[in-house]
């Protein structure tokens, strides 16, 4: 009999034991190891604290001020708990177990104390964990024979597994705590990690990888024809094929497909990894697969906006061509009107003059010819095509524009002063839009005349060379630029005139830069502004037009 008795209490301190040893939480020790305690004898009343920190008493810390955590379990519940400083002293600082009688004032227990007054005994017992306090057990009886030599000794070994214990829930806590931070961060991040078997073609994977490919929870391992069904049908193949070359070669995997909820709902994912043996010997794919919806979303968007802007300058370059050619076509069409007109004065003669209404007749061709060459150049400069070049003689050109102009000049009151250097060597470029260039720039400057009054109207015209090119100089003594238009001056479709076009200048730029040239604009002093552009001496016989 006392045998049976024997075996039936080894078998409720067994199971304490695996009761207190399977916890996996600090308030779950605490309340095994309480229940544990409370269960072998008949001590009503009792209670554990426990510090998660491993430290039971709460020390000045600068880099972690908060009062550290502590689990507390009780019986009957208790609000507070708060051990006598003698107690105290004795079990948690000496770390003693302590028997003795008090009275219910002393009761650790403060809800307790309130209900009822009279003689208790008291057994506190400290947990230590690596030579440090980090928990109390303390019950509270009303008969003295509750805490006999045997139930302490009992009580005192529990109190040693609670205390081993205490490890393993540290260790568990910072396993939970670990892996809580990998799905918080794959969760914000939108990734999850995989492992795939070659072999069997299963996968094991995380739980955002279950959310990214909407696959139930309790589906694992995860069979590849599941995974498969969630990719959309037109990436499967390419991803097979990828899939197959990785494996194939034991090379570094990387693609992007998209995934098709059951709701519909589509994602774009990046899938990479890398292979590796894994506990069972089969050959295994592991790696990462990342939520990339909004980046492709984004990089279409990009892709839209410069679709759209090439589409604008497409327009754009469509419409300067055809500012531009009715620009520049104003000038040859202006020549043609006036040696028309001037034809018909020579024909209305008495004597009929023949002579001068035939030179007047080969002008009207030669400016028509001229007008069929400015639309062919313009043509050329916004196709990026090859230019015309040969040898051209810039003084040569130039005069022939100021011929032209002569008269517009003249009714603009404008004089005009040339310096043109006659040791200027034959330079390589297209004629038609060098001249061009410098009939919209002596335009320009008439213009810019227009409007001054009080004072003569100069326009100067030089030309000379320079190190390794020549400069061509344009100066009135208009109006001048604001400073607020120096910088756009040459920008498309930026004009200071009230009916200008902002084309003339930017074409400039354009034709001088195709000729490997530069052309700038500076003020005048006291008024007036200078532009200046300069072309290399040498140039290569084909240059693009590319601009």
């Amino acid at each position: 009999m006392r045998l049976e008795v024997e075996t039936s209490e080894l078998e409720r301190i067994g199971k304490a034991f695996q009761a207190i040893s399977k916890e996996t939480s600090y308030e779950g020790l605490a309340k095994a190891l309480l229940k544990a305690a409370l269960d072998y004898s008949d001590a009503g009343r009792g209670a554990v604290l426990l510090s998660e920190s491993g430290e039971l008493l709460t020390r000045a810390d600068a880099s972690f001020p908060r009062e550290r955590p502590k689990f507390l379990a009780s019986q009957p519940p208790a609000s507070e708990f708060r051990l006598p400083v003698d107690l105290s002293e004795r079990v948690l600082t000496r770390r003693e177990i302590v028997l003795r009688d008090d009275g219910w004032e002393g009761s650790a227990l403060i809800d307790s104390a309130r209900c009822r007054r009279g003689p208790i005994v008291q057994l506190c017992l400290p947990l230590i964990h690596r030579d440090q306090t980090v928990g109390v057990l303390y019950l509270e009886s009303e008969r003295k024979e509750t805490f006999g030599p045997r139930y302490v000794s009992v009580v005192s070994m529990l109190a040693s597994q609670a205390a081993v214990s205490f490890e393993s829930v540290q260790l568990f806590e910072a396993l939970r705590e670990t892996n809580l931070w990998m799905v918080k961060g794959q969760q914000i991040g939108r990734m999850g990690s995989y492992r795939w078997n070659t072999r069997t073609l299963l996968s094991r994977a995380s739980r955002e990888c279950y959310r990214l490919f909407d696959i139930d929870f309790d589906v694992n391992p995860v069979p590849f024809e599941v995974f498969k069904s969630r990719v959309h049908p037109d990436d499967i193949p390419a991803l097979e094929e990828a899939l197959a070359e990785a494996v194939g070669t034991k090379s570094p995997f990387s693609h992007e497909y998209r995934v098709v909820h059951r709701d519909g709902t589509t994602l774009h994912v990046a899938a990479v990894g890398q292979f590796d043996v894994g506990p069972t010997g089969d050959v295994e794919l592991e790696g990462i697969i990342s939520d990339i919806t909004d980046r492709k979303a984004a990089e279409q968007a990009l892709t839209d906006a410069r679709t759209e802007l090439a589409r604008a300058i497409r327009l754009a370059s469509l419409g300067e061509l055809a500012g531009s050619i009715i620009h520049e076509i104003n000038q040859p069409l202006t020549g043609i009107i006036m040696s028309a007109e001037a034809c018909l004065r020579w024909l209305e003669r008495s004597p009929i003059e023949p002579a001068e209404a035939r030179r007047s007749a080969l002008r009207v061709i030669e400016q028509g010819r001229r007008a069929g060459d400015v639309v062919a150049g313009l043509r050329t400069l916004v196709r990026g095509a090859q230019l015309r070049f040969a040898d051209v003689q810039i003084n040569d050109a130039i005069e022939e524009i100021l011929l032209l102009l002569k008269r517009d000049l003249e009714r603009a009151g404008v004089t005009l002063n040339t310096a043109l250097d006659k040791s200027i060597p034959t330079i390589e470029g297209d004629r038609v839009q060098l001249q061009q260039v410098v009939l919209n720039l002596v335009r320009n400057a008439i213009d810019a005349m227009a409007s001054v009054t009080g004072k003569r109207r100069v326009l100067s015209l030089s030309t000379k060379v320079g190190g390794a090119g020549v400069a061509v100089v344009i100066a009135d003594t208009g109006i001048g630029i604001a400073p607020a238009s120096r910088d756009r001056l040459f920008d498309a479709l930026y004009t200071t005139k009230r009916d200008g076009l902002g084309l003339g200048l930017s074409i400039c730029r354009k034709i001088i830069a195709v000729h490997g040239g530069r052309l700038w604009v500076e003020e005048n002093t006291p008024n007036g502004a200078t532009f200046t552009f300069t072309l290399p001496l040498h140039q290569s016989g084909s240059i693009s037009a590319n601009h």
